[in-house]
């Protein structure tokens, strides 16, 4: 008997342990950041993890990671001349059919005046990806051709 309770007593102290590491924060899982500038790998996980065409030419706008949960959160986005919206994803991954409605795009309150996008009555869809990812896309074709806006997000 004596041996099951202190087998309870371990199991207790060894979650409260896992619990108070986690409370406390003393778990890094990333970094935020925020830039007008992404750096080559930010842009090689952008054109990789929202599948980009490859063929695509495109001038960054802004990037942001919110890094420091178990989930990272991406926002991003891009001026490219095409103004061919079914042209800017591997269709095999994101077919053109799902970006065509209206769509809202989660934006929290402390975003860059580079995310501007209220107002914009944007085309675009939500897409669920491969691995237990998703991404928001929103896009404003002008003249010159196409502002894009990508939430993506682990789950």
């Amino acid at each position: 008997m004596l041996s099951r309770c202190s087998s309870k007593r371990r199991v207790s102290l060894g979650t409260a342990t896992i619990f108070c590491v986690i409370a406390s924060g003393c778990l890094d899982f990333g970094d935020d950041i925020t830039t007008e500038d992404p750096t080559v790998e930010q842009l090689a996980f952008c054109e990789n993890a929202m599948h980009l065409n490859d063929e695509l030419q495109y001038e960054p706008i802004g990037f942001k990671i919110v890094g420091s949960g178990i989930d990272d959160a991406v926002w991003f986005s891009f001026h490219t001349d095409e103004t061919d919206l079914g042209i800017i994803f591997d269709a095999e991954v994101v077919p053109f059919d799902s970006l065509r409605g209206s769509v809202d795009i989660y934006t929290p309150e402390d975003m860059p005046l580079w995310w501007d996008i209220q107002g914009k009555g944007l085309v675009g869809g939500s897409i669920t990806l491969p691995a237990g990812r998703s991404m928001t896309v929103g896009m404003n074709r002008e003249e010159a051709g196409t502002s894009v806006y990508i939430f993506w997000h682990e789950s």
